[in-house]
């Protein structure tokens, strides 16, 4: 038991040097040179094949890992799925999303069924034999069937992205491992046509049609494979996982080996070196998360030789999501991503474990996620896990701030960092994954509140991926805190960019000054900077303030042109206090609250309050922008808005 542990734990300093292979000229990116193959094949044809636990049939180490607890809840679960029929997924439900745009029709029926699957594998195989009699096995044959008969694995969200041929997108990619981890985990408890089933199926569907394009070099209509967002980790992964548990020939599961490490090179090449995802959270939890499930796959299938977490930007990339932590485990909600949205438990457990970052949370969660996910969560052992170091645990421990210079954001606090102001800042540019236009945005707290901030991700049909995508008042700048010029809202693309013109970083205080000029195709603009002060001993009580100041100045020689700058609210939200005479109201979120003072420079403001509507027409507003403007054209002008607790 000591040694299978052990083995996710210990990375010897004597396997980097082989672990990440540096791409070759000329070659395709997703494609390894044939000495890479072979070497890999002797290292995987040296290790007995293996899933993240053993399987079901080793009650030793199920009995040791599952409390009574964690088995009645499965068991209790499996039981209210067992009464509903398998879900529906008819040719019509499929070819919805192409009438209507609408995603969730297909998807949730789509989900459910590995959701299902999941439950019903881990309620058969983690009680003991004598307690199997709940007639899971019959489900678990039945789900696999259905799925089995699905036209197709893909998602009719990303059936169009390859017109030609077969393809694999993100759904059938896991779907492939899913199934191949039932298959390790139950073995010969299900029947042999099944098994056999599997292995057809995955093979046809995924791994044949992926393996062709990698001996062919030809990525064409499988745009992810040279991409560098969390769609070539998912779907490497996938295919990587499933190919170990499921190909016989070591030498064929060495190519799949060896298309993953050279495929996803990219991805990680998509982080900025300080560990910045431009994704936002969310999909540092789906793709970098699976990264790692792929690169322990690996790691284990060669015996600890090919160790791609070894690399040093690896580890950067593992320390953003306790970085990008605001306060009160709160995080910004830039780009595509839920205001709710947390670093995955058994992501930083494992990050705790092998890099010695933050702390061990708890128990492995067995109520969500795939079923390759969950038994790697239950694979982590926790007990015991080493002390951390750099820990931002509970937001406890969190520094006055987080820079990261090549994501262009950062994170400024006080200590601590739930009493008083808090905020996050965003640069970048307006062509990055996930892109909002929202060069300037900020994220305001309040002892350990959102009060101003980002709206996060909107609503997914087809036309947020679409051509449509930047009509949405929640994509495109208007629903962001910033500025309109000329009536201009930010343009789209990677000429659209925040410079960083100044930075000055101090225990008391913290200055950033970007240029936003570039963001704006607007004719005559010279110059437009905004620049963030964030004082920690400043404002009411010492607790802090935040200063916004937009400087616009428009050429020599051309008409003055309209300027206003602004904050967002959340829908239910409200100012209140409001005393228009002195420029200032308060904004609260629960028991926080914050106070907002705005005056101007070469001109008189007004507000205007405007709803924000998101990508599906003729729904309720989703936030509103309170615009703090001219009343007239100016040429050259400030608009500075200070933030307190109130």
């Amino acid at each position: 038991m000591k040694s299978f542990f052990g083995c996710l734990i210990l990375c010897s300093s004597a396997f980097v040097a082989s672990a990440a292979p540096t791409a070759q000229p000329g070659r395709v990116g997703f494609v390894a040179d044939a000495a890479r193959v072979t070497q890999l094949a002797e290292w995987i044809a040296a290790t007995p094949r293996a899933g993240f636990t053993p399987a079901f049939a080793d009650r030793d180490y199920w009995r040791e890992r599952m409390s009574a607890n964690d088995m009645h809840n499965i068991v209790r679960n499996a039981k209210k799925l067992a009464a509903e029929p398998i879900p529906v997924l008819t040719p019509e439900l499929y070819d919805d999303f192409k009438k209507t745009g609408q995603r969730k029709p297909f998807e949730r029926p789509y989900q459910a069924r590995m959701e299902r699957l999941r439950t019903f594998t881990l309620a058969e195989g983690l009680a003991d034999s004598g307690m199997a009699a709940n007639g899971f096995l019959p489900l678990i044959e039945a789900e696999l069937a259905a799925i089995f008969d699905e036209p197709s694995w893909v998602m009719p969200a990303h059936a169009g992205q390859n017109k030609e041929g077969a393809y694999v997108d993100l759904g059938a990619s896991m779907r492939a491992w899913s199934l191949a981890t039932a298959d390790w985990l139950l073995g010969e408890r299900l029947s042999g046509d099944t098994r056999k089933r599997i292995r057809d199926e995955v093979r046809e569907r995924v791994l044949a049609p992926y393996l062709e394009r990698v001996r062919a070099g030809d990525s064409q209509g499988w745009w992810w494979m040279t991409t560098t967002n969390n769609w070539n980790a998912v779907c490497h992964s996938g295919v990587l996982g499933a190919a170990l548990l499921l190909v016989e020939d070591a030498g064929e599961r060495a190519e799949f080996a060896a298309a993953f490490e050279a495929g996803t090179r990219r991805f990680i090449a998509g982080f900025g070196d300080d560990g910045f995802c431009h994704e936002g959270l969310g999909y540092w939890n789906y793709g970098f998360g699976h990264y790692v499930l792929g690169a322990e796959a690996l790691r284990r299938a060669t015996g600890g030789k090919a160790n791609l977490l070894a690399q040093d930007k690896v580890r950067r990339i593992a320390e953003f999501g306790a970085r990008w932590q605001i306060a009160g485990n709160v995080y910004p909600a830039f780009s595509d991503v839920t205001l709710s949205a947390k670093p995955s438990a058994w992501l930083t457990d494992f990050i705790a474990i092998r890099f010695g970052l933050g702390a061990v949370a708890g128990s492995a969660d067995l109520s969500g996620g795939s079923l390759y996910q969950r038994s790697f969560d239950l694979s982590l052992p926790r007990t015991g896990a080493g002390p951390s170091s750099g820990a931002h645990e509970g937001g406890e421990g969190l520094p006055l701030r987080d820079w990261f210079p090549d994501g262009g954001a950062l994170i400024v606090r006080r200590r601590p960092a739930e009493q008083g102001l808090a905020a996050a800042f965003k640069g970048g540019n307006n062509n990055q994954p996930h892109n909002h236009n929202d060069l300037g945005s900020f994220v305001v707290m309040c002892d350990g509140r959102r009060v101003l901030t980002d709206l996060g991700g909107d609503t997914y049909v087809k036309d947020t991926f679409g051509p449509k995508r930047y009509t949405s008042g929640v994509l495109n700048s208007f629903g962001h805190p910033v500025p309109r010029v000329g009536g201009k809202l930010q343009r789209t693309g990677a000429a659209a960019k925040a410079v960083a013109v100044r930075t000055d970083f101090t225990d008391t205080a913290d200055t950033w000054e970007i240029d936003l000029t570039s963001a704006y195709d607007v004719p005559g603009l010279e110059r437009l900077t905004r620049t963030f002060v964030f004082s920690r001993t400043e404002g009411k009580n010492g607790r802090g303030w935040l200063e916004i100041t937009d400087r616009v100045r428009f050429r020599a020689g051309t008409a003055p042109q309209a300027f206003g700058t602004a904050l967002i609210l959340r829908r239910g939200q409200e100012r209140s206090g409001i005393d228009e005479q002195n420029h200032r109201f308060v904004v609260r979120e629960g028991k926080a609250a914050v106070r907002v003072f705005y005056e101007a420079e070469n001109g008189t403001v007004v507000i205007r309050e405007e709803r924000i509507h998101g990508i599906v027409p003729d729904r309720p507003p989703v936030g509103t922008r309170v615009g703090i403007d001219f009343t007239a054209p100016v040429h050259e002008a400030a608009i500075r808005v200070l933030i307190e607790s109130d």
